[in-house]
């Protein structure tokens, strides 16, 4: 009989409080089968240490991610100027480092971790797991550089930069298209034309309605737009990229 999946695991061992299901926790299965999908050899308590958020961390004194993150950071920003130096030789340093950062934003690293199905990996406390932080934006993205930080301590920096590079491929195709900032960028690109034509800058005011928030966009004092959101970081940019691709400005 096989084991239950990582999360029906990770609720026994809310219950039980017992270290030694912490230890098997951090052994589990679906680790394995992560890195046999990905060509990983990675001890697993190592590996399990990239998902294993802070909040778990405190409740049954483990190590966490965090310091992980720092280092996964480094490893993608030094992949990410590389690549973007020798695919636009000619293109200013301004725009290589808008690119850059619209490519290490939590927008871009979460639609990669969630292809990666990650959250199904992440280990986070009883509190935070009851509100399915694991598929938070914000946590998936620190998850995916802590996970690469591990693939980099353990098989170097050239099989990172290809793994990664495969992953962006797969998840954000159009990641290198010159139509990428306009899509990833949208708020500071409304803001320049909304700043230019009316000489004052949109704004936002959100409205709670349960887990979600109702966020209008105004432009020159008018309600130009609004939608209900599970965040409000992704709701106005959403409404930004919608405003510049019908021109309400």
């Amino acid at each position: 009989m096989s084991r239950p999946r990582l999360h029906q695991f990770l609720s026994q061992v809310f219950e039980t409080k017992d270290p030694s299901e912490v230890l098997n926790l951090f052994e589990h299965e679906d680790f394995d089968g992560f890195m046999e999908i990905h060509a990983l050899k990675i001890p697993k308590r190592e590996l399990a240490q990239a998902f294993t958020h802070t909040s778990f961390s405190h409740e049954f004194n483990v190590p966490h991610q965090e310091q992980l993150e720092f280092l996964g950071d480094s490893v993608l920003q030094l992949i990410l100027t590389e690549e973007l130096f020798k695919r636009f030789p000619t293109e200013k340093e301004g725009h290589l480092s808008k690119l850059r950062s619209a490519l290490v934003n939590e927008a871009s690293l979460s639609i990669m971790a969630r292809g990666l199905n990650l959250s199904d990996l992440l280990i986070v406390g009883k509190g935070e797991f009851i509100k399915k932080l694991y598929q938070e934006s914000s946590v998936l993205a620190d998850t995916f550089e802590a996970l690469l930080a591990q693939i980099y301590r353990h098989h170097g920096f050239e099989f990172t930069r290809v793994l990664f590079l495969s992953w962006l491929n797969k998840f954000i195709p159009t990641a290198f298209d010159i139509n990428f900032l306009d899509q990833f960028d949208a708020k500071s690109k409304l803001q320049e034309k909304v700043l230019a034509k009316y000489k004052k800058l949109p704004r936002y005011t959100s409205e709670n309605q349960g887990d979600q928030f109702e966020i209008t966009l105004w432009i020159n004092d008018v309600a130009r737009i609004r939608g209900v959101f599970s965040s409000k970081k992704s709701g106005e940019k959403e409404l930004a990229q919608e405003v510049l691709k019908k021109d309400l400005i």
